[in-house]
This record gives structure tokens, sequence and C-alpha cells, in this order.
């Protein structure tokens, strides 16, 4: 009878616990477009995303080869991928009345972002880190990514383009003001330096970094 008592007990736990709802994750947005495959990575495992999927913050979104990914966040901010990309939601706190904030990690690929409400409540709680500088927001569309064109052939490097708005770009080795439509930097993504002078992109540079977003 304790047996039996026992294994009831232990079924019931088990019960419990697989009927709790899987709300300890924060969602920070939906899927708004895709092209090709993508997925979201998380404690739990990796889910494969489709039109319309939830993601969450911690989430590490990536992309496969040919893709596209557009993710609207909860405050309306849009985040674009490319292919291959692979990105870190870190935080999505967004509070109308309270404090809001947004950290998003780009790890590899080309992105577009277009931020939202956070940015206009407190511009300096919207944080985008890449692999060679921090990107400050000032309420702006602009885009980044390893690129082939704007610096010498053969060394690999970073670009960024503000469409709208001005971006801040530091890196280790200084930092400079995006604040014109079209303007645009670049980095080399094997060693530390300072961004190259701010200037117009020519229309083969743009071209490229468009070329790699278009669905």
């Amino acid at each position: 009878m304790k047996y039996r008592l026992s294994v009831f007990a232990g079924l019931l736990v088990v019960g419990l616990l697989a009927g709790l709802p899987v709300q300890a994750q924060q969602v920070a947005g939906q899927v708004e477009r895709q092209k090709g495959t993508a997925s979201r990575s998380a404690a739990a495992g990796t889910i494969d995303l489709v039109q319309g999927a939830r993601v969450y913050v911690g989430d590490e979104i990536r992309t496969g080869p040919g893709a596209r990914l557009q993710i609207r966040f909860d405050d309306q901010s849009m985040l674009t991928l490319g292919e291959n990309a692979r990105i870190t939601i870190n935080q999505l706190v967004y509070a109308p009345s309270g404090d809001s904030s947004q950290a998003l990690a780009i790890v590899q690929g080309v992105f577009r972002f277009a931020t939202g409400q956070i940015s206009k409540l407190a511009p300096r709680s919207v944080s985008v880190t890449t692999p060679v500088a921090t990107v400050g927001i000032r309420g702006t569309v602009f885009l980044g990514g390893e690129l082939t064109v704007g610096m010498p052939p053969g060394q690999p490097h970073y670009g960024f383009q503000v469409i709208e708005g001005a971006i801040e770009v530091t890196s280790p080795g200084g930092s400079v003001v995006l604040d014109e439509p079209g303007e645009g930097t670049f980095l080399p993504l094997t060693r530390v330096a300072a961004p190259t002078p701010v200037r117009q992109w020519t229309a083969e540079e743009a071209a490229e970094a468009q070329a790699a977003l278009a669905f």
C-alpha cells in the first residue's frame, strides 16, 4: 500500500510539473516575415521558426543559407536578418509607463534594425553590440554586418550605414557618429582599429548590403 501511495505521489508531482505553464520565458516579439530556414535556441533546445512564431528573451536566433528573417519586437522595433546570421536577444523590457530596455547581440551576418517605442522613451536603454563595435541608438534605422566591398580586397571587414536618424559606432579604437542618411563607416574584423572616417557609401557598397537583406 505504501508503495502504491509513493508511486501515486510521484506521478502526481510529475503531472503537476508537466502542467505548469511555460511562462518562465519572456516573449520578446514574433516573426513578421521569413524566407528559407531559421531557428531559435534556448535552454529547452532548438526550435524551427515559421512566420508568426514567437521569439523570447534569451533566444539565440539563426538563419540558414539563402534565408531572410524579420522579427517585430513588442515595442514595434524591427530586426531584419540576412542568410547565415546569428543573434541573441539579451533583453526586452517594454513598459510604456515605466522602465524599458532592449539589448541585442549580433554575432554573425548582415542585419537591419529599426528602433521602436523603447528608443523614444529612453534612447540610452537600447543597446546593439556586434563583433567589432557597440552601436549607440538615437532613434534610427541602420544596417550593419560583414561585407566584401568598402575596404581593401581580401581584408575581412564590417560595415555600418545609417538610413534614418543617427547612431554612434564605438570600437576599442575610437568612435564616429553617423547622422546623415546614407553615411557609413567600416572596421576590420581581424584587428582592433578605429572606425574609418564617415562618408556617404558608394552605390556598390550600399547595394551589397541591401541585397543581403532583400526578400
